[in-house]
């Protein structure tokens, strides 16, 4: 469980997401920003701000635990500061996750890495989250 406080997520964009917005004009781009997120096309990078709360810590914790609508359980195993998830999902077609979230030792900080395996491709997600500190 990561503390509680504001959340910065960075992830890594697929290459098709890349190949896409370096097509966009900036007004396009613009239009494309959220209030808790943006692009940088530049780097590659979708950024998203998160409140941890102690309200939402349930959730947190239920989301990781809970059994998603057409997948098994997920099968959660926790060494130190490493926390690896595998689902496998069955609808609308058969898919699989594998998920590697290592903490820093005050866990305000995490390093993860996602690989969906889904009709016959495999898509990896990676980036980093950094506690801000308290929630706005």
């Amino acid at each position: 469980m990561p503390q509680l406080g504001q959340w910065e997520i960075t992830s890594e964009m697929l290459p098709e997401q890349k190949a896409m917005m370096s097509q966009m004009k900036p007004e396009m781009l613009k239009q494309m920003q959220q209030p808790n997120m943006r692009f940088d096309p530049k780097a590659g990078n979708i950024i998203m701000s998160s409140c941890l709360s102690k309200d939402k810590e349930a959730s947190w914790q239920l989301m990781v635990h809970k059994q998603q609508k057409n997948c098994d359980m997920p099968k959660i195993s926790n060494s130190g500061n490493t926390v690896i998830m595998d689902m496998q999902c069955h609808q609308p077609q058969p898919s699989a996750m594998h998920s590697v979230i290592q903490f820093s030792p005050a866990r305000d900080s995490y390093q993860f890495e996602h690989q969906i395996k889904a009709q016959d491709k495999t898509m990896t997600v990676k980036g980093s989250a950094r506690r801000l500190g308290d929630c706005k």
